[in-house]
Formats: C-alpha cells, sequence, structure tokens
C-alpha cells in the first residue's frame, strides 16, 4: 500500500507546480496586468515564452539532481523556493521585474515538478504505470482547475497583486504538508505487485542520456511534442482575451476555460490508463484526433469554444502521460529523470514559441483567425512523427548502469 501513498503525494506534488500554479493560468492575469502598465498582448506573450525558455532550460538540471540526490529532497527545495518567487510577483513594478521574476519562478518551481514526480512513480511502478502516470499528472489538471478558479475570484475582489500572495501561500502549505506526509522515495527494487513477472525482479537498467540522445526515436517524440505544445499552450494562454474580444461575459470565459481544465484532467486519467492496454501510437492518434477537431471548432468562433477548450485541454492533458510512458518502456529507468527532463525541455520550444506567434498574429492584424486556421495542421504533423521510430528506427540495446552521462 505504500507506493499508493506515495502516488497520491505525486498528484499532490503535481497539483502545485508552476504549470499548475503559474504558467497555464497566466492568461488569466493578462488583461488586468496588461491593462494597469499598458503593455500589448505579445509583450505579456513575451513573459509567459521566457518563463517557457527558463522551464526548458532548469528541466534537465533537475533531472540531474533527481537522480542524485533523490526526488524528496529537490522537491523540498523547489517546492520553498518556487512558492517564494511566486508570491513576490505581487511587488513588481516594472516589464522587466515581472517577466524575471516568472522566469525564476518557473526555474525553481520545476525542480519539484515532472522530473521528481515522475521519476518517483515509474520507481515504484511498472505493471500500471500508465495508470500511476495518468493519476500523477491530473494533479495538474486539479491543480490548474483549482488555482484558476482562485486567482480569477482574487483579481476580481482585490487585485492582480493579491491573487499571486494567496495562491503562493496555498500552494507552499500544500506541497511543505505533503512532501512531510507522503512523499517517500524509493532506492530499491519495484514492489513485487508491481512486476509484470513476478518471478523476476524490475531491472534499473537503462539507456544513459548521452545513447538516448543518439536516437532518432528521442527526437522524433520530442519534436512531435513540440507541436503539440505550440499550438496547445498558444491557444490556451490566449484564450480568455479571445473569448472577451468575441464578447463572451466573465462567467462565459470562466466556465470555458474550466471545461479545458476540465478536459485536461479527462485527457489525463483516460490517456494513462489507455496506455496499458493500447498501443502509445494508437493512444496518441485518439488524442491528436481530438486537438484537431478541438482547433478546427475554436476557428468557427465563441458558439464552439466549450467544447473546443475541451477537446485541447484533454489533448495537453494526455501528452504528458505519453511522452513520460514513451520514454520509460523505450529508454528504462537508469537516467530515466535526466532523459525526461531533457526531452521534455525540447518539447518546451512550442510552449515558448506558440503564445508569441499567436500574439504577432493578432497584433497584425487584429484576431486570431488567421492563427486558428493554421492550427489543425500542428496534430496531424506531430502524429505523423510519433510513426516514424516504430516504422524505421531500431531499438539501440540497453546500456549496463556504469555510467549516467
Amino acid at each position: 500500500m505504500k507506493r499508493w501513498s506515495v502516488l497520491v503525494g505525486c498528484f499532490l506534488g503535481m497539483s502545485i507546480a508552476p504549470p499548475a500554479i503559474l504558467l497555464i493560468p497566466l492568461g488569466l492575469f493578462m488583461k488586468s496586468v496588461a491593462g494597469e502598465f499598458g503593455w500589448s498582448r505579445t509583450e505579456f506573450s513575451i513573459i509567459l515564452s521566457t518563463a517557457a525558455i527558463c522551464n526548458a532550460l532548469v528541466m534537465p538540471i533537475a533531472g540531474y539532481l533527481v537522480d542524485r540526490f533523490g526526488a524528496r529532497r529537490v522537491a523540498l527545495v523547489g517546492t520553498v523556493l518556487g512558492c517564494g518567487s511566486y508570491m513576490c510577483l505581487s511587488l513588481t513594478h516594472s516589464f522587466g521585474a515581472f517577466v524575471a521574476i516568472t522566469g525564476l519562478s518557473v526555474a525553481l518551481g520545476n525542480l519539484a515538478s515532472y522530473p521528481a514526480f515522475l521519476f518517483l512513480t515509474q520507481r515504484w511502478f511498472d505493471k500500471h504505470l500508465g495508470l500511476a502516470f495518468a493519476i500523477t499528472s491530473s494533479g495538474l489538471a486539479v491543480g490548474t482547475g483549482g488555482f484558476s478558479y482562485l486567482i480569477s475570484q482574487n483579481i476580481a475582489l482585490h487585485g492582480w497583486r493579491e491573487a499571486f500572495v494567496m495562491g503562493g501561500a496555498i500552494a507552499l502549505v500544500i506541497g511543505l504538508v505533503n512532501l512531510a506526509v507522503f512523499v517517500r522515495d524509493n532506492k530499491g527494487p519495484i514492489p513485487e505487485a508491481e512486476r509484470r513477472d513476478v518471478k523476476t525482479e524490475i531491472s534499473q537498467d537503462g539507456f544513459t542520456l548521452r545513447s538516448a540522445m543518439a536516437t532518432r526515436a528521442f527526437w522524433m517524440y520530442s519534436m512531435a511534442f513540440v507541436l503539440v505544445l505550440f499550438g496547445a499552450v498558444g491557444a490556451s494562454f490566449h484564450m480568455p482575451a479571445m473569448l472577451s474580444d468575441w464578447g463572451a461575459s466573465p462567467a462565459q470565459i470562466a466556465g470555458i476555460v474550466a471545461a479545458g481544465s476540465a478536459g485536461s484532467l479527462v485527457g489525463r486519467l483516460l490517456g494513462g490508463a489507455l496506455l496499458d492496454h493500447l498501443h502509445t501510437r494508437t493512444v496518441a492518434g485518439i488524442f491528436l484526433g481530438c486537438q484537431l477537431v478541438g482547433f478546427v471548432m475554436l476557428s468557427d468562433g465563441i458558439g464552439w469554444a466549450l467544447a473546443a477548450s475541451f477537446l485541447i485541454g484533454a489533448t495537453q492533458g494526455a501528452e504528458i502521460d505519453i511522452l513520460g510512458y514513451l520514454i520509460a518502456r523505450r529508454f528504462g529507468r537508469l537516467a530515466y529523470a535526466r532523459i525526461f527532463g531533457t526531452a521534455f525541455s525540447v518539447t518546451l520550444l512550442g510552449a515558448i514559441i506558440g503564445p508569441i506567434a499567436l500574439g504577432m498574429v493578432f497584433d497584425k492584424s487584429g484576431s486570431y483567425s488567421v492563427g486558428l486556421m493554421l492550427f489543425p495542421i500542428l496534430p496531424v504533423a506531430a502524429f505523423a512523427l510519433l510513426c516514424i521510430p516504430d516504422k524505421s528506427d531500431k531499438r539501440p540495446e540497453i546500456m549496463a548502469p556504469t555510467h549516467l552521462t
């Protein structure tokens, strides 16, 4: 039963990770913050893209630290420093300060994010790895929904500065209690109940980071999710402002944004469960098809926005499960945190460029229509990239656990 309590800890840890409390809900601050300081939407989009760059830079480092010192210690540092930096955003009075502190909050906070908690998950689970990944990553969807509601209410009642203070304080309390009660490292073998063959101990061997990066599969997987995040993050970041431009009321905007969070939760749980029973390519095809339909619906305007938000959110939710599962199954456990952290840092190129690209489209044309018309191409191209390794890339030989570089 200990593995299930650790899984609760991984769920709670992801619910207060930077994507849940800052990156995904950042669009809720767009009109109030940009309006106070007179920034354009392209300028505000640069904040998210800068944060995504910091996110990408820190992921391999976080992976190294987790492999070296253990997930619990690294997560403790990330929780304290990340939440503290988040609250400091309430003190900013300039564009440069807002960008710098946002980037710092993301960089420090992601020490207690994907590399730490997905690393713990694959150390405690194997037979039910897909389901375990789903439960872990669903914490992100639950946290996003909860903190988005908290932030929107605080902005409306007390202003955006109060929203940063309240959100950071609540996240800090949850994180510290979680680390004290639920989160535990596993330095031994996989629990016997999680071994696919109960007579065989699960090997902790696998690829080194260098050998994984030498494969075509590593780069095809990473670039596929660059395209997924380009569209998903670009659309979700601009969604509140986009809906407001279309004449949606605050209540409608909140409901449509919440539908995206609900879709993310469904996508994470369903995607992870399916990974234990279906081919990974099949699961990816299902959710990329959802993203395609969502983009087509969104380009039609506010009438289909609720369903579109749900479908786009479902794909954004499932993508972490799929990428984490691919890395675990193809490259093994030896340097999992490092390999996943590096692959995920590559995928964040999409999160860096997507919001800026869509913001530039709006600032130059006065609408989002051109960008939304092109977005359905992205999931088609992503699926093609995911199919390439299965057809043409021979799996390299698993490396012995001698060096972790």
